[in-house]
């Protein structure tokens, strides 16, 4: 079983992803704000973390920089969730290696694509 961070400062859509991915049988760790974020993702080593870009207390770009910078965290799997469409921020996204960036609204099927795919390459 993968654990999977989930971080999203939109409680609706962080849960709604935790929900689905549970039922396809991964661990789900939730946070709602970057330092959080940093926080679990070092106690937690999850095999992905899904990211939100815009939130308070350390944004997207800020938590992935500092998951990258630490020993325990630097190759872990990202992807990018933004409701954002500035082409300049998906640029500045790219420079931390996600697996993938994932505009909002996304299809829930497609977010599951991309987990599968993320876990498949980090497994393999």
């Amino acid at each position: 079983m993968s654990k999977i961070l989930v971080v999203d400062d939109d409680s609706k859509i962080a849960l709604s992803i935790a929900v689905r991915l549970k039922k396809a049988g991964h661990e789900v760790v939730v946070a709602y704000d970057g330092v959080t974020a940093i926080k679990k993702a070092i106690e937690e080593s999850p095999d992905l973390v899904l990211l939100d870009i815009s939130m308070p207390a350390g944004n997207g770009l800020i938590v992935a920089e500092r998951l990258r910078g630490n020993v325990d965290t630097a190759t872990t799997p990202i992807v990018f969730l933004t409701a954002s469409k500035r082409h300049d921020l998906r640029e500045r996204a790219e420079a931390w290696d996600p697996v993938a960036y994932l505009e909002k609204p996304f299809d829930a099927d497609d977010l599951m694509i991309l987990v599968q795919r993320a876990l498949g390459a980090q497994f393999a």
